[in-house]
């Protein structure tokens, strides 16, 4: 059975009449004729009564109608939610990032700010090394990584870029701070 043949049923189904329908389906009647009782057969099943004047469902096409408007309604969201992922308004992303990377406020916010712009895409969070992240774009199992600049070639096809950087500071006891300052600025 084809989308067709569920398209040319339901047609018949509610004009309740042959030539609307073909005129509806901008077809001729005597091949939408041929496609129902081709459907019928295939079905073994009677779904139309009909007569020179008028045509009527029978209690399998009643319930036949049902189940192929379903279907045709799932096929066209189907068709609008592909359209989406293809454009980006709906999807799945896996993203990878190391465990110190969410000591810092700037991912998990970022992470917040990002569903609520994009409600209808998935993010799949995996916490990971950044050579294990590394090796996980390039084998297309993270769509993204948040990692440390690795020590190790980049892969061909992979794009490194600085998102942020966390402060780093030390803490002495006071009396070592002064030494340490006194050398920061003797080698800066």
């Amino acid at each position: 059975m084809e989308l067709r043949h569920l398209r040319y049923f339901v047609a018949v189904a509610e004009e309740l009449n042959f030539t609307r329908a073909a005129q509806r389906l901008h077809m001729a009647q005597p091949p939408l004729s041929t496609q129902i009782r081709l459907l019928e057969e295939e079905l073994q099943v009677r779904l139309l009564d009909r007569d020179k004047r008028r045509v009527h469902l029978t209690q399998a096409g009643r319930h036949f109608l049902e189940r192929a408007q379903a279907i045709l309604a799932s096929v066209e969201s189907a068709k609008g939610e592909a359209r989406d992922a293809a454009t980006g308004g709906i999807g799945k992303i896996a993203l990878g990032y190391t465990a110190s990377s969410m000591l810092s406020a700037t991912l998990p916010a970022a992470i917040r700010e990002f569903q609520a712009a994009h409600p209808r895409i998935a993010l799949a969070l995996h916490e990971m090394t950044s050579l294990d992240q590394l090796d996980a774009v390039h084998g297309h199992r993270l769509d993204l990584g948040i990692l440390r600049h690795p020590n190790v070639p980049i892969p061909a096809g992979i794009a490194i870029e600085a998102w942020y950087q966390a402060p780093l500071m030390v803490a002495v006891p006071a009396w070592l701070a002064t030494i340490i300052l006194s050398a920061r600025r003797q080698l800066s």
